[in-house]
Order: C-alpha cells, then sequence, then structure tokens
C-alpha cells in the first residue's frame, strides 16, 4: 500500500496535537495545580513568619508584661485562705444569725472540693504540610512550638488544670429572717474578709409568722499549700455553747424565783422538818 506525502504530512500533524494535549492534561496542568497550591502554602508560611518575627521584635514586651500579670495573680492568690474548714462556715452562720439578724434552723456543710478552671480557647494555627527552617527558628527562639501532652491526658485537659489549687466549700444556711434583716446579711457576706461568693439565695413569705423564710449557699474559697501562711483557727470565744432548756420548752415567769433544791444535810434537814 502507498502512502502520498499528504497523508504522512496529516498523520504527523495529529500525532502532534495529540501529544500536545497530552502534555498539557497529562504534565502542565498536574504541575500548575501543585505550583499554585506551592504558592499559597508559601504565602501562608511567609505571614506566618511575619508574625513571628513581630513577636520575637516585642519579645522583651512580652515578658515583661507577663511577668507583671504572674505577679498581680500571685498577689491576688495571696487574699485567699490556706484551708476552709467545718468551722468556719459554722462560724459564718453564728455571724449571720448575730448581725442579720436571723433565726438559723439549719447549716448544711459541704466537703471541701478543688475548683475547674475554665478552658481557654487555643489560637489557630493556618494549614501547612511542612514547616521551613526560618518557622522552626523563630519558634524555638520564642518557645512557641507545640507543648508536649501529659502522659494520660490531652490538651483540653492541661488548658483546663488548675495550677494555684483552688478549692471551694459549699455552705447552706435554711433560716428565718425580716426583710431588712435579708438585706444586712447578703450585706455581711460581702464584708466578709475570707474570699466567698453566694452561689444561690431563695426565700419565700410566710403568712404564719409574717416572716420570710430563705435558703442562702454561699462558696467559701481557699488555696492550700501557700508558702509563709499558717490555717487560722477561727475564735469562738463569743459564742454560747450549750443550753440550759435541751428540750426548748417554754419558762414559766414564776419559775425564776423558784429557790434551788440541794442535796446533802441542808435537803436532809429540810426532809425531816417536813415529817414533823
Amino acid at each position: 500500500m502507498k502512502v502520498s506525502k499528504r497523508d504522512v504530512l496529516l498523520l504527523l500533524g495529529f500525532l502532534g496535537i495529540a501529544a500536545a494535549f497530552c502534555s498539557y492534561f497529562l504534565v502542565f496542568q498536574p504541575t500548575m495545580e501543585k505550583t499554585e497550591a506551592l504558592v499559597q502554602e508559601n504565602q501562608q508560611l511567609m505571614e506566618r513568619i511575619a508574625d513571628l518575627q513581630k513577636k520575637s521584635d516585642n519579645k522583651g514586651t512580652y515578658e515583661s508584661q507577663t511577668a507583671q500579670m504572674n505577679r498581680r495573680i500571685e498577689e491576688i492568690y495571696q487574699l485567699f485562705p490556706v484551708d476552709v474548714r467545718e468551722e468556719n462556715a459554722i462560724i459564718l452562720a453564728l455571724n449571720q444569725e448575730l448581725l442579720a439578724p436571723m433565726k438559723v434552723e439549719s447549716v448544711t456543710i459541704d466537703a471541701l472540693l478543688e475548683v475547674p478552671l475554665a478552658e481557654m480557647p487555643q489560637e489557630e494555627m493556618p494549614d501547612a504540610t511542612y514547616e521551613i527552617d526560618e518557622v522552626e527558628a523563630i519558634e524555638d527562639d520564642l518557645g512557641t512550638q507545640e507543648a508536649p501532652t501529659p502522659e494520660g491526658g490531652d490538651a483540653q485537659g492541661a488548658a483546663g488544670a488548675n495550677p494555684f489549687n483552688l478549692m471551694n466549700r459549699k455552705t447552706t444556711i435554711n433560716y428565718e429572717v425580716s426583710y431588712e434583716g435579708l438585706k444586712r446579711s447578703v450585706k455581711n457576706i460581702g464584708m466578709q474578709t475570707d474570699r466567698m461568693v453566694i452561689d444561690s439565695l431563695s426565700v419565700v413569705y410566710d403568712e404564719q409568722t409574717g416572716l420570710l423564710k430563705g435558703t442562702t449557699t454561699v462558696n467559701m474559697y481557699c488555696v492550700p499549700g501557700q508558702e509563709g501562711k499558717e490555717y487560722e483557727e477561727p475564735d469562738f470565744g463569743g459564742v454560747l455553747l450549750g443550753t440550759d432548756n435541751i428540750f426548748g420548752t417554754r419558762v414559766i415567769s414564776s419559775e425564776s424565783s423558784l429557790p434551788d433544791l440541794e442535796d446533802g444535810a441542808e435537803g436532809e434537814e429540810g426532809a425531816e422538818a417536813a415529817e414533823e
């Protein structure tokens, strides 16, 4: 079979066009897509470098402000007592009863528990498939590399840790009080030198007595283990202990003038006189 020169040229032209299409779709286009991805990734890394460089230039300012904030935090935590015990809750209830005044019916004291701090949001890092030497060098200098995760935990658990070991004891006081006494009781809690806050307060009007029956829950805070501080026991010197009427019965007015009944010789003489 004889092929003409014109057919050979057409065949070569077709093969050239096919080669061009194959080169574009199989080589050029994938290469361009990878190039665009690398350009975007490189732009993100350049922005990251600029941000880290700015932080590096202001490193002294950040360290100074961080140290100042840490000192301020330590000063605030120094205001907390090292312990809150059951007697502190009892003293608070007695103090409320005297200064409000109110009639405390019952006091519920919970166990001392650790206060979990709120989780801090973490700064999102730009997505990247690889890190360049400049970024790693700056992050090493600033200490911005990701901190290792504690064994048996996760990053969120570490963020929600309690670095100062803040503890809380919840005290619930049930009472009967007037409206003016209720306002005084709230103000008295706010004037306490120990760190505490009203967690909840509820009152209802009692039609029989004309007073308010209420319940106040107070969170009493402490920070154990503070250096140079020890637990100070409350003063119970002004607290009346015991009662002469264990059954809570009413006292008849004429009972106060009766003489005491004594045993012994005088009692025996009185008994003989009564027989005669």
